[in-house]
């Protein structure tokens, strides 16, 4: 049914009407609906007021909250939600606060979703990045079954404000959606044989990052407690690290453009 767009759009907005996304770019809806489509099946931008109570109740109250602002204002009352993560993604956050254009509701195949428009750090162009409904995650029983393991400010993320957030060009650089989590023993790795004895249990290791280029960020579930560590598909993995650093750190790095 929809998905968002980057731009300040009025309730009942002409479509044929220029849309200003930031600093010397301008689209209209329907150019942003063909970008949508490229990724998405059947997208659609949509207010409030064309949902159905049903479909409202299916909404975070935040998400609600958010929407229901004034497009102009949508990026201060958006981040205000993401201003208790900020420990964890202090910079994604700073950059935020500087770059985030609009924020928008839509729908598509995989359902509600908020698109973020956020201004690259060249200045250039927007750069789109899409967070799933978290009220309408789809779990894999073996991922569900270790969801309590997961760390408990990922987890709050996930059940409250998005299932995943991420460039929606690629459905990476950012934390991917919970249906998107695997266990590094699902798939073959050709690095496998070159590191002898594994230094993980591939079986009980989650990866739920992906770089887009071969990297992911994983965590190993050692009963209530985790590790943290980089998996590549073509070098050695690096061990014992934050998970929120470099969470941050790659998220931050995608904005480059």
């Amino acid at each position: 049914m929809i998905f968002g767009s980057t731009f300040v759009l009025p309730h009942r907005i002409d479509r044929s009407v220029p849309v200003f996304c930031s600093k010397g770019c301008v689209m209209t809806q329907d150019v942003l609906l063909d970008y949508l489509r490229k990724y998405v099946a059947s997208p659609k931008i949509l207010s409030l007021d064309q949902l159905s109570v049903s479909e409202r109740q299916v909404l975070p109250e935040c998400w609600i909250d958010i929407i229901s602002s004034e497009a102009s204002k949508r990026p201060k009352v958006a981040l205000s939600y993401w201003a208790k993560y900020r420990g964890e993604l202090e910079q994604v956050l700073e950059y935020l606060d500087s770059n985030l254009i609009s924020v928008d509701l839509v729908h598509h195949a995989y359902g509600f979703c908020l698109l973020y428009g956020i201004r690259s750090a060249d200045g250039s162009r927007v750069l789109y990045y899409e967070g799933r409904n978290p009220n309408s995650k789809q779990f894999n029983p073996v991922v569900l079954d270790v969801w309590e393991s997961l760390p408990n400010k990922l987890k709050e993320f996930y059940d409250h404000l998005h299932n995943g957030w991420y460039y929606l060009a690629s459905g990476s650089m950012g934390l991917s959606p919970v249906e998107d989590f695997f266990f590094l023993d699902d798939e073959e790795w050709g690095i496998v044989d070159e590191l002898g004895k594994l230094p993980v249990s591939l079986k009980d290791t989650l990866a739920v990052y992906t770089n887009g280029m071969g990297g992911y960020l994983c965590l190993e579930l050692k009963g209530s407690e985790s590790d943290c560590l980089l998996w590549w598909s073509s070098k050695p993995p690096k061990l014992n690290l934050d998970f929120w650093a470099v969470a941050d750190a790659w998220t931050a790095m995608g904005f480059e453009g």
